[in-house]
């Protein structure tokens, strides 16, 4: 979270010659606030509001930049590709070049699932859904809106390089920093647009914001149920576990401010807020899969495999600050030769000759290796220490909390290998009763909505009769029409329903009626078969 405070408020000192420091202060203290006094239902609400935000700024900054600056999308590649920006073929299987077909199918694929499926800010969002189903299309959705704005933000940095592609102005000394180019982009090519600056920020503090918010919000909500309630070992009131929850949201906040002054050593923003990513999030995933898969695993294992991985994930991005001067450049070529103004650079020679580092090599690995190393460590060390120290025997594991690696992923392999693939766990039998449960949760969900759907006709019927009928007579039932008894045999397959099922009892009916209301059975059915399968 420092890292994301830290990148707005270059924004804003670059465009406002604003004292980057104040703006730290400044974005902490708004974000602070409104995380802790609005709560959970406040940080959502502002992240629709910042989403659409953050669209229209990218936006902005595309159609000024592309179609009225250089002249369209063609122009824009052309250069890029003349410069050796644009590459589909980097197939290349040295871990230590930054961004290749395989760094970014595995390390990118693992970082996003470490994001959507472990991280307690997504997680704390699943939870507010009514329903697992309402959780699964939310993520389909966010997957979407992630995805553009993704391919948006890329394109945006095709078109800082055509621009500025024969005077960089990091070597030119005109920003200080690589992260500051952006924000220069903007104050020279939108700085004449009344109001695109200002769109522009509030784009970069758009994404800031919600994700400090979320962060402060989560980690409150942690700290609260794992640690407070644990040493207390007592239950809080409603009030007094919201009240802990802001105290909690202050302190941390104060604490990311202060946390900004040591990012603000680490280069870029960018590099390192996913090296980061991929230090501590990594270890974690790792023992997820680390239960998930093997059942043999223990406490034991899961702890030892996350504190090593940890230790080796620390090491490795420690390494690479110390000696990422003796690292290769793995920046581009830029010039300077378009300049219009001037340029002043001093060059310092030096005879003596830099030392190099033995493990050089080893703190070179690119950052999106980051994520896959701490999963494979935890899996080896945890698998290790849990076999030397009583592994759980597979009958002794319920089968719903595990993952069946065959079966999920490669359902077309050989039994022989998909029964290896289960490390000896019996899932036939939990297959054969989830499969009898979701058939009998479906059938009550047809049937009751066979039914709604006869009830609502009965009272449609009902009513176009009652309306023709005297007056003095209108609450009578009509003797046409024919109250239906439902049955517990399903008039196309001739198969009996579960005795649980309630049969609603209905009786003839009568003008203002409305149709049978089953939704909250169909809920019920779905949050028992959730917690149960």
């Amino acid at each position: 979270m420092a890292i994301v405070l830290y990148a707005p408020a270059l924004a804003l000192s670059q465009t406002t010659g604003l004292n980057i420091w104040l703006s730290v202060v400044s974005i902490g203290v708004i974000c602070t606030f409104y995380s802790s006094v609005g709560g959970m239902k406040a940080v959502i609400w502002t992240d629709v509001l910042q989403a659409l935000v953050i669209l229209v700024g990218l936006l902005a900054s595309i159609i000024q930049g592309c179609l009225i600056t250089l002249g369209g999308f063609k122009r824009v590649f052309s250069i890029a590709y003349e410069g050796g920006r644009i590459e589909f073929d980097s197939i290349s299987p040295d871990p230590r070049t930054r961004h290749t077909i395989w760094s970014l199918l595995i390390g990118g694929s693992l970082n996003s699932l470490s994001t959507y499926g472990f991280n307690q800010t997504q997680v704390q969002r699943y939870m507010c859904v009514r329903s697992t189903r309402g959780a699964k299309q939310a993520l389909f959705i966010n997957a979407v809106g992630a995805a553009i704005v993704i391919i948006l933000s890329s394109f945006i940095g095709v078109i800082l390089y055509a621009y500025y592609a024969g005077c960089d102005p990091l070597t030119a000394k005109r920003v200080s920093d690589v992260d500051q180019i952006f924000p220069y982009f903007v104050m020279d090519v939108l700085g004449g647009k009344p109001g695109l600056p200002g769109v522009f920020l509030a784009c970069i503090f758009s994404g800031s914001l919600s994700t400090i918010s979320s962060g402060l919000n989560s980690l409150a909500a942690v700290i609260i149920e794992d640690v407070y309630k644990g040493l207390m070992r007592r239950k809080l009131s409603d009030e007094r576990q919201g009240l802990i929850s802001k105290i909690f949201s202050v302190v941390l906040g104060a604490v990311v401010m202060l946390l900004t002054y040591v990012v603000s050593y680490l280069g870029s923003v960018l590099n390192a807020a996913l090296s980061l990513f991929g230090v501590l999030s990594g270890p974690i995933m790792g023992v997820f899969f680390l239960g998930f898969f093997f059942p043999q695993a223990n406490r034991h294992g899961g702890l030892v495999g996350f504190l090593t991985s940890l230790a080796l994930q620390l090491w490795i991005f420690l390494g690479a600050q110390i000696t990422k001067n003796q690292m290769k450049n793995v920046r581009l070529n830029l010039t300077i030769d378009n300049c219009t103004e001037p340029v002043n650079i001093t060059t310092i020679l030096t005879s003596s000759p830099i030392k190099r580092d033995p493990l050089i090599d080893f703190y070179s690995v690119s950052y999106m290796w980051y994520t896959p190393i701490a999963v494979l460590s935890v899996l080896i060390v945890g698998l290790t220490v849990s076999y030397l120290t009583r592994p759980h025997k597979p009958n002794e594991i319920d089968p719903k909390l595990l993952i069946p690696i065959g079966d999920a992923c490669c359902c077309c392999l050989p039994k022989r290998i998909r029964d290896f693939l289960r490390c000896g766990v019996d899932y036939e039998n939990y297959f054969q009763e989830k499969h009898a449960y979701e058939s009998d949760v479906e059938m009550k969900e047809t049937h009751l909505y066979d039914t709604s759907k006869k009830h609502s006709f009965s009272s449609n019927t009902a009513s176009r009769t009652l309306s023709v009928t005297d007056a003095n007579t209108k609450h009578t039932s009509s003797s046409n029409v024919v109250s239906p008894t439902p049955s517990l045999t399903n008039r196309n397959t001739k198969r009996k329903y579960p005795s649980n099922v309630v049969s609603p009892t209905l009786s003839v009916a009568k003008n203002g009626d409305v149709a049978y209301d089953n939704s909250a059975l169909n809920l019920a059915d779905e949050e028992s078969l959730k917690t149960r399968f």
